[in-house]
């Protein structure tokens, strides 16, 4: 049976809202968070499920959506990004995979555990690297306008 792809958005969103209203982000910011993360999920699901991809490669490109997306919704609401990511990225982390991890660990079924643990931290590996792209891409955005509005400010005194 397939993943109800609704269903689990609805489920996302709630639970991204939620984290939002729980690091105290700003009212406005918390359906557009919800959103966020509720695309995160859908990406991570489609890729992992439908696509049959590693989870390395799941979280990194669900990662790359919602740091995409908020991204594009810190400058449209004039917002600080960490309102949007931080929330967004909370259904996406690998806490199961801790939990499965450690608890093999304790119960002395060490290789299962240390594979679990390596494949989890694997996963977070691609949550900062999915991160890292894109905050990276907007800031070069960013600097690159910047040197641009300069050289055209000493151009313009130049002339003067």
């Amino acid at each position: 049976m397939g993943i109800n792809y609704f269903t689990a958005f609805g489920f996302a969103f709630i639970a991204t809202a939620a984290f939002g209203i729980l690091f105290q982000a700003p009212r406005k910011s918390l359906p557009i968070s919800g959103f966020i993360g509720a695309v995160g999920w859908v990406v991570y699901c489609y890729i992992r499920k439908d696509l049959a991809y590693d989870s390395f490669y799941a979280m990194f490109f669900a990662t790359v959506a919602l740091s995409l997306l908020s991204e594009l919704a810190a400058r449209v609401f004039k917002q600080p990004v960490t309102i949007f990511v931080i929330p967004g990225i909370i259904p996406i982390v690998p806490g199961l995979g801790m939990y499965r991890g450690m608890a093999a660990i304790i119960e002395n079924n060490y290789d299962t555990g240390m594979n679990i643990l390596i494949t989890t931290g694997m996963d977070a590996s691609a949550i900062a690297l999915g991160m890292m792209l894109m905050t990276s891409v907007f800031r070069v955005i960013k600097i690159s306008k910047d040197h641009k509005r300069l050289l055209q400010l000493l151009h313009k005194e130049e002339k003067e």
